[in-house]
């Protein structure tokens, strides 16, 4: 059985987490995180509007590790590598995570957790979500074909990089030179 803090709905979401104790009361928390709090995630995006949600249950597994499965919902704002516009690309994650204490017990975690190195035995969370949203962005963006700049949709779909119009070769006049 869970328990779910209300101090941590919505917007009372902790700066950092001990995800032992967390696990040992088999406890819960959810809310909303300002995406313009990441800053390496705010580099790549084409804005920093809008909120990521998360929702965590923690609990202790059969092995007595440490474990918090939930989800991760974010509407963020990528660049179409087509126009360079901005394009709304929406995240929902299934989370199933590790907390360990290094990166060798991290090697030990089985796959279906994504290992959370615990730092001092707390974690902070908006470096955890940062993470989490940065690994699931897409590789590479676009606009449907219709949402772009159309001059630029024009470039992007050219499959002939030589221009329309032949310019002359400033070497034709000695090719003429030689001929004679």
């Amino acid at each position: 059985m869970a328990i779910l803090f209300p101090a941590m709905l919505n917007d009372s979401l902790p700066k950092y987490f001990d995800p032992r104790k967390y696990a040992h009361n088999e406890m819960s928390f959810e809310g909303n995180v300002p995406l313009n709090q990441f800053e390496e995630l705010c580099a790549i995006l084409a804005s920093d509007e809008g909120n990521a949600f998360i929702h965590l249950d923690f609990r202790v597994d059969e092995d007595r590790r440490y474990i918090a499965t939930g989800s991760l919902k974010a509407q963020v704002q990528v660049v179409c590598q087509r126009c360079m516009g901005a394009v709304s690309h929406d995240l929902a994650l299934d989370l199933s995570l590790g907390f360990v204490y290094d990166e060798d017990h991290a090697k030990n975690l089985p796959n279906s957790y994504d290992p959370v190195v615990m730092t001092d035995g707390e974690v902070i969370l908006a470096d955890m979500v940062e993470q989490e949203i940065i690994l699931a962005l897409p590789i590479v963006a676009y606009h449907e074909e219709s949402g772009c700049n159309p001059t630029a949709v024009k470039y992007a779909s050219s499959t002939d990089d030589a221009p329309d119009d032949e310019k002359p070769n400033p070497f034709s006049i000695l090719a003429q030179l030689k001929a004679k």
